[in-house]
């Protein structure tokens, strides 16, 4: 495949993250639509200012962990770099239009492995850190959900005399929480678009690619801002259509629950950032918001929806992997 101009990549780039925007951004939202503590933009704009803070914080570890730990791409190239990026745009663009959440991380970390195979064959992937990957996705998951309920049944412990005759303070706690949850999606989530980003840019300059050649990714500030700028530019635009399925779709969430959840997904999405394991922000969070639901009553979430989903993110892989390929290929054709 010939080298794809630097435009094309950023483009490439940019696309993938502002329908992760859609995608991911809409997920978040839903407790918070859901619970009525905030409009659709006013959930953005409260996550936004909390992601906004995650990477200088917490730091890029993830950005290093998805440039390096998949596929190897600087070694790679950018064409298997844009491949990888126009498969995980389809993936998450044909989640979104179904007005089904999926999740991002197994997206991009799909493409990465289907590009690299069909470019390098299986000595591509760097499987063990690829197992990683998926484990660490997996106990977020699970660490989520117990969270999720835990955190609950603590609400609801201090607030038993209350009942649920508290919902302006509740709901003003929502934005301590949404900046939280912002502050784990910036620390994590768009990390990984951070590397993209930063990636790019060392590509293009003599020291970029020595640093490279070290196993260091440089990441300059303007690479932070890019990812939280382009996911934002996607949350505002197309974010509202998966919150209100989520949030209105799975059960008729409290304020109780939605600040059960969004504190429990949060810090669990914080821990694996600062551990440097790339995990799934909005797959954490609807873990937490469900189990918070099951904790109230087992019946109350609805099941069949929650089927769909999970449904969805099962073929999120293999699907990622199968159109990372064939978008290598095509190019290599081209």
């Amino acid at each position: 495949m010939a080298h794809p101009p630097l435009w094309l990549l950023f483009g490439a780039a940019a696309a993938y993250n502002v329908v992760a925007g859609f995608n991911s951004g809409g997920n978040l939202m839903g407790s918070f639509v859901a619970a009525r503590a905030f409009t659709p933009t006013g959930a953005a704009l409260v996550l936004l200012c909390g992601a906004a803070a995650g990477p200088w914080l917490v730091g890029t570890a993830v950005a290093h962990a998805i440039v390096f730990s998949v596929v190897g791409l600087p070694r790679l190239g950018p064409g298997v770099f844009l491949a990888a990026a126009c498969a995980a745009l389809a993936v998450l663009a044909l989640s979104w239009w179904r007005r089904l959440p999926t999740n991002a991380t197994l997206a991009l970390v799909g493409a990465l492995a289907g590009a690299g195979l069909a470019a390098a064959g299986p000595a591509a992937v760097v499987w063990d850190q690829l197992g990683r990957v998926f484990a660490s996705m997996l106990a977020a998951l699970v660490v989520g959900a117990l969270s999720g309920g835990a955190v609950l049944a603590g609400l609801r412990f201090l607030l038993r005399r209350s009942g649920e005759g508290t919902p302006g303070t509740l709901r003003g706690l929502q934005a301590v929480t949404g900046l939280l949850q912002g502050f784990g999606y910036g620390s994590n989530d768009a990390a990984k678009a951070t590397g993209l980003f930063a990636l790019l840019g060392a590509w293009s300059s003599v020291a970029g690619r020595a640093a490279l050649a070290a196993g260091q990714l440089p990441v300059p500030g303007w690479a932070i801002g890019a990812a939280l700028g382009t996911f934002g530019c996607g949350m505002l635009l197309g974010g509202a259509r998966i919150a209100r399925r989520v949030g209105g779709g799975v059960y008729r969430v409290r304020s109780q629950d939605a600040l059960a959840a969004q504190l429990a997904a949060g810090l669990t999405v914080i821990g694996a950032a600062a551990a440097g394991a790339p995990v799934s922000s909005n797959q954490t969070a609807t873990a937490a918001l469900l189990a918070a639901g099951a904790a109230r009553r087992l019946s109350l979430p609805r099941w069949s929806l929650v089927t769909e989903m999970g449904a969805t993110w099962a073929v999120t892989l293999p699907l990622a992997i199968a159109l990372g390929a064939a978008a290598f290929a095509l190019g290599a054709v081209a």
